[in-house]
């Protein structure tokens, strides 16, 4: 009876602390400016106990510090653009039918299935939801440059002198534009830039159908601060 109690009493309380949250390791974490407001925008990826990963986006005082608490999480996987004193947009994917077996045998669907619109922290947010087969096949793909300078405007970046020296048949662009959407930078302890990633996400205008979803690696080829960028409509890791 005793081994009895002892197992069930050592049963409950492997299921309490499966039910406590896990200890989060922070792998990468990145922050931006919101224009006109006191609040930063993060960007996060983190890794728990038992296998458990987080990440998405958050909205915080300035003063505040950063922990994972995925409740809180804005409910996108992608910006739609740099947000506003008053507005954050992003996108999402819903299984609908589309995912794991059911992939091949489902219809794509590229226009969004249904749009959510809330609240935080006196921010309206809107959240694009597509079918997750049809947002997944207009996928574009990475693509890899080194540039040599470039130049940022209010809405967007421009690379110039840009080489792709990775592949086989490797390219050059004179120049490369893209605008202000999900865009990091990767960067050292004394702010030398890593690397840039842009998650270059084109959604018509008209009728919202998602056009393209390619993601842009970019190094440098010169040494190259952080410094040198705003730190408004782009996200510049967090350094411990």
């Amino acid at each position: 009876m005793k081994i009895l109690n002892c197992l069930i009493l050592s049963g409950l309380l492997f299921v309490l602390h499966g039910c406590e949250p896990p200890n989060w390791d922070i792998n990468e974490l990145y922050r931006q400016k919101i224009e006109g407001t006191s609040k930063v925008l993060y960007k996060y990826y983190a890794t728990g106990g038992f296998d458990a990963e987080a990440e998405g986006y958050r909205i915080l005082d300035s003063s505040e510090t950063f922990q994972v608490d995925e409740k809180k999480d804005l409910p996108f996987i992608y910006l739609l653009q740099t947000p506003s004193k008053t507005f954050i947009g992003g996108v999402s994917t819903d299984c609908n039918n589309s995912c794991g077996e059911d992939y091949k045998k489902a219809t794509p669907i590229f226009i969004p299935i249904k749009q959510e619109n809330t609240e935080r922290q006196d921010f309206k947010i809107t959240n694009i939801i597509y079918q997750y087969k049809g947002f997944a096949e207009r996928d574009g793909g990475l693509e890899r440059f080194q540039f040599e300078k470039f130049e940022e405007r209010r809405d967007s970046l421009l690379f110039y002198n840009l080489d792709d020296v990775e592949s086989l048949n490797g390219k050059h662009l004179d120049s490369l534009k893209l605008k202000k959407r999900d865009v990091s930078i990767m960067q050292n302890s004394n702010h030398d830039v890593i690397k840039i990633i842009f998650e270059d996400l084109v959604i018509d205008k008209n009728s919202d159908e998602v056009i393209s979803n390619l993601t842009y690696y970019l190094t440098p080829k010169n040494k190259l601060n952080s410094r040198e960028f705003s730190d408004y409509g782009i996200f510049k890791q967090v350094i411990k």
